[in-house]
């Protein structure tokens, strides 16, 4: 098992991360996420393709180029765990605990984690069809 996480664990191009990111990802995402790690006792990582995204990069895939990937604001992360089915709900709750993430997304095979304003100003989570439709679930 993994102790700590690496910034190369975010960065999906093999180009250097700006600095100004890798502070984000530090100070928002791999800080709080160690003390999911710490508590649940499992391999966490960020899934492929899904920590640091450059603007360029995610329309190269056809996207627009807003995604939370691209932090531009605090940024964004799906993360994954040993056994995931398995661990699904105590890896949420945990997340949940120990992060202040706004918009939380349950995946089949990870979760994303972002700190976009949701309109209602609370904390929000979702379920995903694999085609990434979201659908509330509550507030957390």
């Amino acid at each position: 098992m993994k102790i700590n996480f690496a910034l190369s664990e975010f960065n999906i191009t093999g180009k250097p991360i700006p600095e100004d990111v890798a502070d984000k990802i530090l100070k928002w995402h791999i800080s709080p996420m160690q003390e999911v790690r710490n508590e649940l006792n499992i391999s966490i990582w960020a899934s492929q393709e899904s920590g640091y995204r450059p603007v360029n990069w995610e329309k190269k895939q056809g996207r627009s180029g807003n995604s939370q990937h691209t932090f531009k604001n605090k940024g964004a992360v799906d993360w994954t765990c040993k056994d995931f089915t398995n661990n699904k709900n105590l890896f949420l709750d945990s997340i949940i605990k120990h992060t202040d993430y706004t918009r939380i997304a349950i995946y089949n095979s990870f979760i994303h984690c972002d700190y976009k304003q949701t309109n209602s100003n609370q904390r929000e989570l979702y379920e995903s069809t694999a085609n990434s439709k979201w659908t509330f679930k509550k507030y957390i």
